[in-house]
């Protein structure tokens, strides 16, 4: 998984960093991965194992976080106070925080502060902000940047009131790395690096190294691997070079008991309390709720629904509840009454809850009035079990065509 990008003249560094950089970005709410398969990379508790080895080797290391950490005001203390567990020197609230409330923004700031976390820039500041650090006796220029606001003649305005730069320079940036990568030209022999939020595409296998000082290293979301960068001096002149590679949270590494304590807490605290259903107390019409459940599908379909009984997909809510993780992240994909009402009561279950017929064919609502074939989907494709069953879920990949035949639940084709 490591990827190893250098710039030219990184050859000949010396054998120790001038300044370590650790980074990350678009974390998304994702506080440990949700266990669904082996393989599943990130999660807070390992990523603190992962920053604490890359700092006991000695190097000065800046751990920065770019935003994107969750969008739940339920999450925002709890990330706050795990970031700060692990070390993060600072983290910036982006602007796009606007875009879920006008005090998301502020909030995100103040829980990040609250925490003891440096926060880097205002969240609504369309400018550059420029200060100098002192990360373990080595000074370091930071650039902070909001969304498309970087202008590369304002970055050397920007320096100037620090005086001569002579310490490395890094440019925080809320654009996305192939974005990022496309300013290194102008931005040659200013800045170092230049770190952004995650591509759009699969920017990895294309990276190729750059001949020059400057490097825009790539970044993964979800915190399943690190962007880390060295930075050295070297040749008579001193001139500055850079290295990066990704650091995967692997699965297999110990998990930090402070910040898995802080994580506990979260889903012992706080998640099982998220928007309890308003439903009748007793039972509910199906009608009345706005989707059929299984068992009302199987009135005119048995047999599908003693098939549907027997796989993983009609147990997804009990497979959850025996975890302790009835709550929100989880239940967007095991949960067809969250799905369809963003509310989920474990006391009182919808009956045939899980991912059920609803979830691939349908409400089903005029179908099981009218009998007519045209309100239900008949059939999937893989794209649509890949909302869920996506790279982070299923590391090692997905198989539609087999995990289809597990979940078949049609009548075999007469011979």
């Amino acid at each position: 998984m490591a990827l190893v990008a250098a710039a030219s003249g990184a050859e000949d560094a010396a054998p120790r960093p001038l300044l370590r950089i650790a980074y990350t970005s678009d974390i998304g709410g994702v506080l440990e991965p949700c266990g669904c398969s082996a393989g599943q990379r990130g999660g807070l508790s390992r990523l603190a194992t992962v920053v604490a080895r890359l700092r006991e080797q000695g190097t000065p290391t800046l751990v920065l976080d770019g935003g994107g950490l969750t969008g739940s005001a339920v999450q925002l203390p709890y990330f706050a106070e795990a970031l700060a567990q692990i070390g993060y020197d600072g983290a910036v609230p982006r602007t796009e925080w606007r875009q879920v409330g006008q005090a998301a923004a502020p909030d995100m700031a103040a829980a990040l502060a609250a925490g003891g976390l440096r926060v880097l820039s205002p969240p609504i500041d369309a400018g550059l902000v420029a200060t100098r650090l002192d990360v373990g006796g080595e000074p370091v220029i930071l650039l902070v940047a909001g969304d498309g606001s970087v202008i590369c003649t304002r970055v050397v305005g920007a320096l100037q009131p620090l005086g001569d730069v002579a310490s490395p320079v890094v440019l925080l940036v809320g654009l996305p790395w192939d974005e990022a990568e496309a300013l290194l030209p102008e931005l040659e022999g200013v800045v170092d690096v230049v770190l952004g939020r995650p591509s759009r595409g699969p920017a990895y296998a294309s990276l190729v190294p750059r001949a020059g000082r400057t490097l825009a290293p790539p970044v993964e979301s979800g915190g399943r691997s690190v962007t880390v960068v060295d930075v050295y001096r070297s040749g008579e002149a001193g001139e500055r070079t850079v290295r990066a590679w990704l650091e995967p949270v692997s699965p297999w590494l110990p998990a930090d008991p402070a910040v898995e304590a802080i994580v506990e807490r979260y889903y012992t605290e706080a998640a099982p309390a998220s928007r309890p259903a308003e439903a009748p107390k007793d039972t509910v019409d199906y009608v009345m709720r706005g989707w059929a459940d299984a068992e009302t599908c199987g009135t005119c379909h048995p047999k599908e629904l003693e098939a549907w009984k027997g796989t993983a997909h009609a147990k997804a809510i009990a497979t959850l509840a025996q975890a302790g993780r009835l709550v929100d992240e989880c239940l967007a994909c095991h949960s067809e009454e969250f799905r369809q009402r963003k509310a989920f009561d474990p006391v009182r279950l919808v009956p045939g809850d899980g991912v059920t017929c609803a979830t691939c064919h349908g409400d089903g609502l005029i179908h099981s009035m009218t009998g007519r074939v045209d309100y239900i989907r008949r059939t999937m494709d893989a794209q649509d079990c890949m909302a869920c069953h996506n790279e982070e879920r299923q590391p090692a990949g997905f198989d539609f065509a087999a995990s289809h035949d597990k979940i078949r639940h049609l009548p075999a084709p007469a011979e």
